[in-house]
C-alpha cells in the first residue's frame, strides 16, 4: 500500500470516527434531556376531607426536596369523593385508565377500592392505611401493583389504653364512641379489647352509625358509663373533636386522640400518633424509587417512624389529673394555655 492510500485510509478513519463521536453526543445528550424533561403524572384518590392532608403536604415538599416540581415535571390529579364513598369504584377506575405514572391514597378504604379493580395497571401507594394487612399480604415483598406506609391511628390502640392508665390509674370502664359500620370498627375493637384485657380495664362502647350520629349519643360519654374514654379513627372523632373535648372537660373524664390536628391541641387531654407531615415525607422517599423503575415487590410496606405524644396540662389541671414525670418528659408538646 503506498503513502497516497495510507493517507486516504487514516483520514476516512478520522471522518468516521469524528461523525460517531458527535453523533453518540448529541443523542446521549438528547436522551438525557428527554429523560430529565420526563413529566410524571400521580393521582389521588381521597375521601371526604382527609385528615391524610399533612401527609400529602409532606408528600409533596419532600418530592420538591427530591426535585420534582408541580407543573414542570410533575403533575397531579386528584378525585376526592367528598362524602360520598359510594364513588369510589368510579373514581378508582377512572384514575386507573388515565395512564398515570402511579395512584396515591390516604385511606385504607380508596386502596382497597383499586385494589378491587379488575385488573388493576396502575402501581398504587398508601400514605398512611390504618389497615395495611387487608391491601398487602407479604408486607416485606408486596405481591401486587400496591404498597405503602402503615400508620397508627389503628396499631397504636393498645399503646393510647397503657397511657391512660398511667396518667389514671384508678380507672376502670374506658368508653369509645365507634360508627358501627366503619371498615375500622372490627379492628379497632380487636387491638383494644387485647390490651384492654392486659390491663384489666373494661371496654364501653357507644355505638352510631355515621358521624352525625354523634350529637345526641355524647351525653352518654359520663362519669356513670365509664371513667376514660379513647378516641377511634373515623369521620365523627374529626368532626365533632371540639364538642367531644368540651364534654370530657365537663363530665371530668381523661381523653386521648389519635389525630395531633384533633386532640391535645383542642382539649383532649393526651394526643398519641405518628407525625402525619413526616410520614409524607417518609412516603416521598419510597415513592422517588417507584417513579425510577423499582418493582413494587422490591417496595416493601413500611410505617410511620416519627411518633408524637401531646399533653395538654391545663386539661389535666382542670379534671384533677397529675401527668407523671416521666410522660412530660417524653411528651413532644405541652399544651399549657
Amino acid at each position: 500500500m503506498n503513502l497516497r492510500n495510507t493517507i486516504i485510509i487514516i483520514l476516512i478513519a478520522i471522518i468516521i470516527g469524528g461523525f460517531l463521536f458527535a453523533y453518540k453526543t448529541f443523542y446521549s445528550d438528547t436522551f438525557q434531556k428527554q429523560a430529565a424533561e420526563k413529566i410524571y403524572k400521580i393521582g389521588f384518590l381521597l375521601i371526604d376531607k382527609d385528615v391524610q392532608n399533612d401527609n400529602i403536604r409532606g408528600f409533596k415538599d419532600a418530592m420538591k426536596e427530591f426535585g420534582y416540581e408541580d407543573g414542570k415535571n410533575i403533575i397531579y390529579v386528584e378525585k376526592n369523593t367528598g362524602a360520598n364513598r359510594k364513588l369510589l369504584p368510579q373514581y378508582a377506575k377512572e384514575l386507573d385508565t388515565s395512564g398515570l405514572d402511579l395512584i396515591l391514597v390516604g385511606a385504607s378504604s380508596a386502596a382497597e377500592a383499586l385494589k378491587n379493580l379488575e385488573g388493576l395497571k396502575t402501581r398504587v401507594f398508601f400514605l398512611a392505611a390504618g389497615r395495611p394487612r387487608s391491601l398487602v399480604q407479604n408486607l416485606q415483598e408486596p405481591e401486587g401493583l400496591i404498597t405503602g406506609i402503615g400508620e397508627g391511628t389503628l396499631e397504636f390502640g393498645g399503646k393510647r389504653l397503657e397511657l391512660l392508665k398511667k396518667v389514671a390509674p384508678s380507672i376502670k370502664k374506658v368508653m369509645a364512641i365507634v360508627e358501627s359500620r366503619h371498615p375500622n370498627a372490627p379492628v379497632f375493637k380487636g387491638k383494644v379489647e387485647d390490651a384492654a384485657k392486659t390491663l384489666g380495664l373494661q371496654m364501653v362502647y357507644i355505638e352510631i352509625e355515621k358521624a352525625d350520629d354523634l350529637p345526641a349519643k355524647l351525653p352518654m360519654v359520663n362519669r356513670a358509663n365509664g371513667d376514660a374514654f379513647i378516641g377511634g379513627p373515623w369521620p365523627s372523632n374529626q368532626k365533632y373533636a371540639k364538642e367531644m373535648a368540651s364534654q370530657f372537660l365537663k363530665a371530668k373524664i381523661p381523653s386521648i386522640n389519635d389525630e395531633t390536628s384533633v386532640g391535645a391541641n383542642i382539649g383532649f387531654l393526651m394526643t398519641y400518633s405518628d407525625d402525619r407531615y413526616k410520614t409524607g415525607k417518609q412516603a416521598a422517599a419510597s415513592i422517588v424509587k417507584i417513579l425510577k423503575g423499582m418493582p413494587i415487590s422490591k417496595v416493601p410496606v413500611e410505617f410511620a417512624k416519627d411518633i408524637v405524644l401531646e399533653i395538654n396540662q391545663k386539661t389535666a389541671e382542670a379534671i384533677g389529673i397529675k401527668i407523671p414525670k416521666d410522660i412530660l418528659l417524653n411528651a413532644s408538646k405541652i399544651y399549657a394555655d
